[in-house]
């Protein structure tokens, strides 16, 4: 047999599975006595013994009982791992400027093409995740401060290099993503901690990044978020910097980073300059009257807190209130925030404020509706919490104050109910502009739950009346069928219906999306009701309406019938007269629209 050559840790590698070399080092390691070769290995390879000793130190220590073991890899390995990340990015960058290239999207083929920085920063993301765990080791075996500035030099250039026609200008490159920036900034970070004014080495740096690049940005808020977490006393060098910088247009934007950089400084290092700002732009911003406010009270002057208040919700309702102001008791703040998602804890903290602040200026008028108004836009669909706030808050001084909000949240429920239906695009078009009526069953529902044992037969009354003149009044069945359909999906047997006319249920009834308290408790008042009992009512209002309703096959887009068809089927299931009668109109009216009989043929429809 020939002798083997070549090293012995290559043939292993070669020839064993990872398994294998893992089981035959853990054999090797529990019995050799490693100060032995201590020096071989050193001489061998330095790094490499500096990592064992950390391996055997931390499997020798009680620290191994810890449930996330530190990460160690040798100088060598980190460095391995850190330039095949770098050539998955350069992978990336290279389809930069490539008009043909992964980046340059196209919506459509007779469409131009434009580059797509969205994708782009998407795609360096997870790349970027790997890198910042790195960072910290691989900083000085790098030994290049100006890496990820050269990174986004090439990004830059490679955008810039896309063709005239692709329409890159300035502010249509790349916004890079959060863990990106994060790279850059830690990285900045890291070169500047030597300079003696690191704060200020710091800031230049940044500043060099935004004004040299025109097509590659840093995440704004990732950098509020690295600057804010710098130490005290780099973020108060940095603060200082702000004074003399001459970006005073930057500080002055409040939706410019620099801004809130610069705000944030101020609360922890100068609070009186602080509210300066926040009193500055509060018309601008209404969060910044919550420090305003809270400064007032703390200071006792209620006075001043309440004019505060009238002010930050005039900067948060603006440009839709256009400049009026807006005061609790005055109008339902949902129906004007109806457009503002997203704020609700914070103004509705706002709202509780206000009532605390009316009650010590003695305005119970002012504080009840508050509190009424903070509970509606917290929970709006709960109706048993709206209607017990309503109730704790009425009485002979208050009345007049809560009522006309109470009977404004009950036109928000009604409209909430039946927005899926008026929205629809099959629907008639003009129902689309109508107003919900004034009061509604919905209306009449909510009235009934303020007392259920004394209200529940006068709301039946109600809403059979409102039943038998829909079912003999052609032009309010025509406004008012929204309700009728809600109240049909709504009804504690409507299963009954799903089984009889499957159609019917399925294209002229609500879809229920969203708001699923707000169906809960529409279902759970009217069986309380026992409105069941006026199915029969409910359906005979459809047999007898339905065909007004159906969409006029002459309004149909690109000749595709399916929805008129599917309408027409349900009309079928509900009364084959009032179908027959349906047909024989089309039939005259659309008897050359071959793709109409299509699909009703489709739909297993007599034609």
């Amino acid at each position: 047999m020939g002798k083997v050559k070549g090293h012995i840790g290559g043939l292993l590698v070669e020839s064993l599975t990872k398994d294998q070399i893992v089981h035959l080092l853990d054999v090797l390691f529990s019995t050799i006595d490693m100060d032995h070769y201590r020096e071989i290995f050193e001489k061998a390879d330095l790094d490499m013994a500096e990592t064992i000793d950390k391996i055997v130190e931390m499997r020798d220590s009680e620290t191994d009982k810890s449930p996330v073991a530190p990460r160690i890899a040798s100088d060598q390995r980190i460095i391995e791992i850190w330039n095949s990340l770098w050539e998955r990015w350069d992978s990336l960058i290279g389809e930069v400027g490539d008009e043909d290239g992964k980046y340059a999207a196209q919506e459509e083929e007779w469409e131009p093409a434009y580059f797509d920085g969205s994708a782009l920063a998407d795609d360096l993301e997870p790349i970027a995740a790997d890198m910042f765990s790195l960072i910290d080791d691989v900083y000085d075996l790098v030994d290049n401060p100006d890496l990820f500035s050269e990174a986004m030099d090439e990004i830059d250039s490679s955008i810039s290099s896309y063709p005239e026609e692709m329409g890159v200008g300035e502010g249509d490159g790349c916004t890079l993503g959060t863990n990106a920036t994060r790279c850059i900034l830690k990285w900045l970070w890291l070169s500047s901690k030597n300079e003696a004014s690191t704060g200020k080495a710091f800031l230049n740096e940044v500043f060099e990044i935004e004004d040299q690049y025109s097509m590659v940005n840093l995440n704004d808020d990732e950098c509020v978020d690295f600057f804010v977490k710098l130490p005290d006393e780099v973020g108060r060098e940095i603060y200082h910097c702000f004074k003399s910088d001459n970006r005073g247009s930057y500080l002055d934007n409040i939706y410019s980073s620099w801004h809130k950089i610069n705000h944030l400084y101020e609360e922890r290092f100068d609070p009186a300059r602080y509210l300066e700002t926040c009193r500055k732009h509060l018309g601008e911003n209404w969060r910044y009257g919550r420090p305003l406010i809270d400064e007032a009270i703390s200071q006792g002057d209620f006075q001043e807190a309440e004019s505060l208040l009238i002010e930050t919700f005039s900067s948060y309702l603006r440009p839709a209130a256009k400049d009026k102001k807006w005061y609790p008791e005055t109008a339902l703040l949902i129906e004007e925030h109806r457009y503002f998602r997203g704020n609700e804890e914070d103004i509705n903290t706002l709202l509780e404020t206000w009532s605390t602040v009316s009650k010590r200026l003695g305005n119970t008028k002012r504080s009840v509706a508050s509190q009424l108004q903070s509970l509606i836009l917290r929970a709006p669909d709960d109706w048993d919490a709206v209607i017990g706030e309503y109730k704790r808050g009425r009485n002979s001084e208050t009345k007049e104050t809560v009522d006309p909000l109470f009977v404004q949240w009950q036109n928000e429920m009604a409209r909430r109910s039946v927005s899926t239906i008026m929205d629809r695009s099959l629907t008639d078009r003009y129902i689309m502009n109508r107003q919900a009526p004034s009061v509604t069953w919905i209306h009449w529902l909510i009235e009934a739950e303020l007392d259920t044992a004394a209200r529940s037969a006068w709301f039946m009354e109600k809403l059979n009346a409102w039943l038998a003149y829909l079912k003999e009044n052609v032009p309010i069945f025509r406004e008012q069928w929204p309700w009728l359909a809600r109240l049909t999906k709504d009804m504690p047997s409507s299963s009954t219906i799903d089984q009889k006319y499957p159609t019917f249920f399925k294209i002229v009834l609500p879809q229920d999306f969203g708001a699923p308290l707000l169906s809960k408790v529409r279902r759970s008042g009217l069986q309380k009701m026992d409105a069941a009992s006026s199915l029969s009512t409910v359906m005979d209002a459809w047999k007898s309406n339905l065909r007004h309703i159906i969409p006029d096959p002459e309004n149909a887009h690109s000749s595709d019938y399916t929805s008129h068809a599917q309408w027409m089927k349900a009309l079928y299931e509900l009364s084959r007269e009032e179908y027959n009668s349906m047909l024989t109109q089309w039939q005259v009216k659309h008897k050359r629209r071959r793709n109409l009989w299509r699909d009703m043929k489709n739909q297993s429809l007599p034609v």
